[in-house]
């Protein structure tokens, strides 16, 4: 562990706390950027107003559980689930005392001390079914999922025999072709394991038919750009967004053919030199508002505020 995993280790047992003054981990000026129904937040105060007020009054008694930490260079990420009570209202629905999952994904850069950028995916639509509303409508790509409860997460052995971006760049470069045959990249009984709308594809047939496959078909067109790459270990991750063409009826919405920009975010476990844990999460909600849907239906956290989408931090 490195210092940008300490700065970022510390924010986190200080939101554990329920801090209110988030200076000494944060620049004034940073930019988090979130996924849809999330927003992207400019500088401190926004994300105060915007995302942590919100957040800390629809869910009390909150236990933050991070079960991966990376560390590249002046970049952390971590993957982990929030714990709470649903103590307040949560778009539309009001308090029910219930326990739920948060689900959530996040990368920081690191400048001069301090999180100058923070990227982030909470799958808020999981906590909407978890509280009784699909938000979805039942259209979600996880109902390509067989109806079994899957609790296996990859294997463990001797971990990674190559560096692990050099499979994950490789692998990338075949979707990247549209290679059918993905198997040069892939354990047989890898897992994917993604947010709420996308589903859990246990083993490569059940990726290939439940998300690889439909992917291709619905998305013509298709230009895959990374905007960061790190690793560390075992693992690899990486965010970025897949800007293509809609080809297929969506979630209802009748293919136009029209261009999009498909946001994702990947965790890799490289097992020898092929992949054998992604967990991933694809922003369909993203999708679903480029095409004049909502599926939120107006109460997303991103609406309280107007979105500089031109903002970055400083290099």
């Amino acid at each position: 562990m490195g210092a940008v995993l300490d700065l970022v280790q510390d924010m986190e047992q200080a939101l554990g706390r329920s801090e209110t003054d988030l200076t000494p981990w944060f620049h004034t000026d940073f930019v988090w950027d979130g996924n849809a129904g999330c927003g992207r937040k400019t500088g401190l105060e926004q994300f105060r107003d915007g995302w942590q007020a919100p957040f800390r009054s629809a869910f009390g008694a909150r236990r933050y559980e991070t079960s991966l930490w990376l560390e590249d260079a002046d970049w952390a990420a971590c993957i982990g689930t929030c714990h709470a009570t649903h103590s307040g209202s949560f778009m539309g629905i009001p308090a029910t005392g219930r326990p739920v999952r948060i689900p959530y994904v996040d990368f920081w850069k690191i400048r001069d001390g301090r999180i100058a950028y923070n990227k982030v995916d909470v799958d808020l639509a999981s906590v909407a079914a978890q509280l009784g509303w699909d938000v979805f409508e039942a259209r979600g790509w996880d109902r390509l999922d067989p109806p079994v409860t899957r609790l296996w997460r990859g294997q463990s052995g001797q971990g990674a025999a190559v560096k692990p971006l050099d499979v994950v760049q490789a692998m990338e470069g075949a979707l990247q072709r549209s290679d059918v045959d993905v198997s040069d990249y892939f354990h047989e009984d890898f897992v994917w394991d993604a947010n709420y709308g996308c589903g859990l594809k246990h083993g490569l047939q059940e990726f290939e038919q439940g998300w690889y496959l439909p992917f291709r078909e619905f998305f013509g067109n298709r230009d895959f750009l990374t905007e960061h790459y790190m690793q560390d270990g075992d693992w690899a991750a990486c965010f970025g967004a897949c800007h293509a063409t809609l080809d297929a009826d969506f979630m209802g919405i009748a293919a136009t053919g029209q261009p999009i920009r498909i946001p994702y975010i990947d965790f890799w476990r490289i097992e020898g030199s092929k992949i054998a844990e992604n967990i991933v999460r694809v922003d369909f909600a993203s999708v679903v508002k480029q095409l004049g849907g909502d599926v939120f239906l107006g109460r997303g956290w991103e609406t309280a505020q107007p979105t500089d989408h031109g903002a970055h931090p400083a290099s």
